[in-house]
C-alpha cells in the first residue's frame, strides 16, 4: 500500500448515496469529479462512475492505483430486513436475549411502538439454539462446551436453510474459549457455512447488544462478501487492478478482506466520509466549530464537529432501531432529500419524506414515471433550479411537471392560503422540509449542550446548498460553508481518510485498583493486534499511530463515557478521573466527587495514515461580472407571502477568490445549486469554498 508515494499515486473515491452515485478522481494536483444515478446493483453504479471519469480526465482505467468506497450496501440490507437467513448459538437459557432487550424502551411514553429487535428480530427464535456451556466472571469455566451439541444444533439449522451462523456465548468477552472451539468445529465440519463469533466482532460486555451486533454481522456478511465479488469482477473487467479500501462507520479506511468479515462495520460507511469531508473543509477555512450538513436525493446526515470528531456511546449506537455497538461516528440521518415526496395522508395531514422518489423515477420534473410532487419539484418552480443546468444539462427537466405536481396533490386536495397556487405550496413544501432538519440539527446541538450559534454550518450534497441559509436562519447560525463541489463531498471524505482499526477488551475493575501492569499489558495486546492488520495492508511503519482510550463510569451507573489515555506515569488514575468528570459534567451538567469510578473498557485505534489529500489553491482576479451568466425570476419569502425577485444567476466554475456576490442569488454548478437570500452575501474563499454570511 505504501509503497508508492502518494503524490504519485492516481486515487479515486466512490461514494454510493441512495440517489446518486459520486466520484472524485485525484492525478497529482489535477482533480476531475462526475456523478452517476445509483442503480439496483450499486456496483454497476460504481464502475459506470469510475469508468466514465476516467474517460473526463484522459486517464486509461488500468492507470488507478487506489480505489476508495463508500457503500450502503450493508446499511440497506438491515433497514430493508434483509441479507442471508441467520441462525445463532447461545448459551443455554439465553435464547431470548436479543428478543428481550433491556427495559429502556425506544420510546419510553408511547402506548403504541414498534420495537425492532421484537418485530422483525434479526434472528427467528425458532433459529436461536442454546448450546450447554456456561462461563462467569471472571473467566472461570462453570460447565464445560458440550461439542455435540454444537454438531447437533448446527445440522438442525443447516436442515432449515440457515446461510450464516452467529456464536454468541455468555461472557466470552471474558474468556473466548467456547466461541473459538465452536468456530473451530464449524469450519471443520461445515466449511461453507459463515460464522460470526461476539469475541471476535465486539468483545465487550453487555449481553444484548453483543448478541445483536454479532447476528447482525452474521445476516449481512454473505451480503457484503457477494457485493465486493461482484464489484472485484466489474474493477477486473476493466481492467482496474488496483488496491479497494472501504470506509468504515469509524472514519477510518480498511481492506476487502476485513470488511468481508465485518460487514457490521460499514453501516455509517457513506455519511462517515461526509464527516470527514466538512471537517477538511473547516479546517481549510479556519472554522474550529461545524456542522456537517449532507443533504442528497434521499436523505440528510448531520453531525456536530466541536473541534473534534464525536463518535456514538453505547446509549445510541443504533442503525435502523438495532442495537450495534462497533465504533461509529456521531450522525443522525433523516428521511428528508431533495427527492422527498411532499404528500396528504388520510387525514390530509401535510408532510414531505420520508419517502423518496429516489434517483429512478426521480423528481416529476424528470419525467421518469413519477407524478408526485418533491423537495426538487418544489425548487424547480420557485426558480432556484435552473432546468439548463441542472446536472450539467444532461438531465432534462420540466418545470411544468413539477406545476402539475403540486397541484394535483397538494392545492386541489387542500382549500388553504399556502397552498392556493404552485408557487405558494412549493415555498409550504421547503418550509416543512427546513423544520424537519432544523429539528433534527437542534436534537444533536442544542439538546446535548452545544450553541448553534457559535458554529459554521458545512453545507454539501447536491440539495445542501439550496437550504443551508434558511437552517442557519432558524438556528441563529451566522455562517455557512459550501465546498468548491459540494454535491461529490462524501467522495472527496474518502480521500481525506486513513486506514483504521479498533479494537477494544473489557476489564470492569475500580479505577483505584486496576493494576497498573494489567492496563500496560492490555494496551501493549491491543495495539499488538492492530500492528498486524495494518502491517497485513502493507502500512510503513513509520505511517502507524495508535490512538489510546478507556470507557469510564461511576459504579452503579447504565453508561459509560469515553476519554483519552496517554501513559501510566505519575499519578495517571487521578488524570483519567479528571477527564472523566470534565466529560462527565459536559454531558449531564455535574459529577460526583467522592463516588468511586470503575474501569469498564480499554480501547485502541490502530491507524495507518495514507492520506495526504491537500485543499485546491483557487486564484484571484477577474470580476465578478464575468461569471454572470444571466438573471432570472427567483421566489423567496414565506408560503403565505411569496415575493418574486429578479436575481442574478453566477456559473461557480468562474468564480475567482475574493469574488463577492450580494444576494439574492444564485450559483450554478454540475453538482448542486448555492441559493444566497436576500438577507445573505457570499465571498468565494482561496480554497475554492463559497462563505456565506448574514448582511
Amino acid at each position: 500500500m505504501s509503497s508508492i508515494p502518494i503524490d504519485q499515486t492516481v486515487r479515486v473515491g466512490v461514494d454510493v448515496g441512495g440517489t446518486n452515485t459520486d466520484v472524485l478522481l485525484v492525478d497529482g494536483t489535477e482533480r476531475h469529479v462526475h456523478k452517476v444515478p445509483t442503480t439496483d446493483d450499486p456496483s454497476r453504479s460504481t464502475i459506470r462512475s469510475i469508468v466514465e471519469v476516467c474517460e473526463g480526465a484522459g486517464i486509461d482505467p488500468s492507470e488507478i492505483d487506489q480505489v476508495l468506497h463508500g457503500t450502503t450496501v450493508s446499511t440497506n440490507a438491515l433497514i430493508e430486513y434483509e441479507g442471508a437467513k441467520t441462525g445463532m448459538l447461545t448459551t443455554e437459557g439465553f435464547r431470548d436475549v436479543t428478543h428481550i432487550g433491556r427495559h429502556r424502551k425506544p420510546h419510553n411514553f408511547s402506548l403504541q411502538q414498534t420495537i425492532p429487535w421484537q418485530e422483525q428480530p434479526i434472528v427467528e427464535r425458532r433459529h436461536r439454539k442454546e448450546i450447554s456451556e456456561r462461563i462467569q466472571p471472571p473467566g472461570e469455566v462453570v460447565t464445560p462446551l458440550d461439542e455435540d451439541d454444537v454438531r447437533r444444533a448446527t445440522e438442525e439449522l443447516i436442515a432449515d436453510g440457515i446461510e450464516s451462523v452467529a456464536v454468541c456465548y455468555l461472557h466470552s468477552y471474558l474468556d473466548p474459549t467456547h466461541e473459538q472451539r465452536t468456530k473451530e468445529i464449524l469450519e471443520e465440519e461445515f466449511p461453507d457455512l459463515p460464522v460470526s463469533t461476539s469475541n471476535e466482532v465486539i468483545a465487550q460486555f453487555r449481553e444484548f447488544e453483543r448478541f445483536t451486533t454479532t447476528a447482525i454481522n452474521a445476516r449481512l456478511e454473505p451480503v457484503m462478501s457477494t457485493y465486493l465479488e461482484r464489484l472485484h469482477d466489474r474493477l477486473t473487467d476493466e481492467d482496474i487492478n488496483s488496491e479497494v479500501l472501504v470506509i468504515q462507520s469509524n472514519g477510518g479506511l480498511a481492506s476487502i478482506n476485513e470488511v468481508e468479515q465485518m460487514p457490521v462495520t460499514t453501516l455509517l460507511s457513506g455519511p462517515s466520509a461526509g464527516v470527514l469531508s466538512a471537517e477538511f473543509e473547516g479546517k481549510s477555512a479556519d472554522e474550529e466549530k461545524i456542522i456537517a450538513f449532507d443533504m442528497g436525493g434521499t436523505s440528510a446526515d448531520i453531525s456536530v464537529y466541536p473541534g473534534h470528531v464525536l463518535e456514538r456511546d453505547a446509549r445510541d449506537s443504533k442503525v435502523g432501531g438495532y442495537p450495534a455497538i462497533v465504533p461509529m461516528l456521531d450522525i443522525e440521518t433523516i428521511g428528508s432529500g431533495g427527492g422527498s415526496i411532499a404528500w396528504l395522508d388520510r387525514a390530509n395531514g401535510f408532510n414531505v419524506g420520508p419517502k423518496s422518489a429516489g434517483a429512478d423515477p426521480g423528481p416529476a420534473c424528470y419525467g421518469l414515471g413519477n407524478d408526485q410532487p418533491t423537495v426538487t419539484d418544489a425548487q424547480v418552480v420557485l426558480g432556484r433550479i435552473d432546468p439548463d443546468t441542472f446536472l450539467g444539462g444532461k438531465l432534462d427537466i420540466d418545470p411544468q411537471r413539477s406545476e402539475k405536481a403540486l397541484e394535483e396533490y397538494l392545492c386541489e386536495p387542500l382549500d388553504q392560503q399556502r397552498f392556493a397556487t404552485p408557487e405558494n405550496a412549493a415555498l409550504a413544501v421547503l418550509e416543512l422540509a427546513n423544520i424537519n432538519m432544523y429539528r433534527a440539527i437542534r436534537e444533536q446541538t442544542v439538546q446535548r449542550g452545544y450553541d448553534p450559534r457559535e458554529y459554521t454550518i458545512v453545507a454539501f450534497g447536491g440539495a445542501g446548498p439550496m437550504h443551508a441559509t434558511d437552517i442557519a436562519d432558524e438556528l441563529e447560525a451566522s455562517k455557512v460553508l459550501v465546498p468548491p463541489s459540494p454535491g461529490i463531498a462524501s467522495a472527496r471524505g474518502l480521500l481525506t481518510a486513513d486506514v483504521q482499526y479498533d479494537n477494544q477488551v473489557t476489564l470492569s475493575r475500580d479505577l483505584r485498583e486496576v493494576a497498573t501492569e494489567t492496563v500496560e499489558e492490555w494496551f501493549d495486546e491491543l495495539g499488538a493486534r492492530g500492528r498486524e492488520r495494518l502491517e497485513a495492508d502493507e502500512i510503513d511503519s513509520d505511517k502507524m499511530v495508535f490512538k489510546q482510550t478507556v470507557d469510564c463510569l461511576y459504579e452503579g451507573q447504565g453508561y459509560e463515557l469515553n476519554v483519552d489515555f496517554d501513559d501510566t506515569n505519575g499519578e495517571w488514575r487521578q488524570r483519567i478521573r479528571d477527564r472523566f468528570e470534565r466529560k462527565h459534567e459536559a454531558e449531564y451538567g455535574h459529577y460526583f466527587e467522592e463516588d468511586p469510578v470503575e474501569l469498564l473498557n480499554i480501547r485502541v485505534s490502530a491507524i495507518g495514515r495514507i492520506s495526504d489529500f491537500e485543499a485546491s489553491t483557487l486564484d484571484a482576479g477577474g470580476d465578478v461580472a464575468d461569471a454572470k451568466t444571466g438573471e432570472s425570476s427567483v421566489i423567496f419569502g414565506s408560503s403565505l407571502e411569496p415575493r418574486t425577485r429578479t436575481v442574478p444567476r453566477y456559473a461557480r466554475n468562474a468564480l475567482r477568490a475574493g469574488h463577492e456576490l450580494e444576494g439574492p442569488a444564485i450559483v450554478d454548478q454540475p453538482d448542486s445549486t448555492v441559493v444566497v437570500k436576500p438577507d445573505w452575501r457570499a465571498e468565494v474563499l482561496h480554497s475554492g469554498a463559497l462563505s456565506l454570511t448574514r448582511k
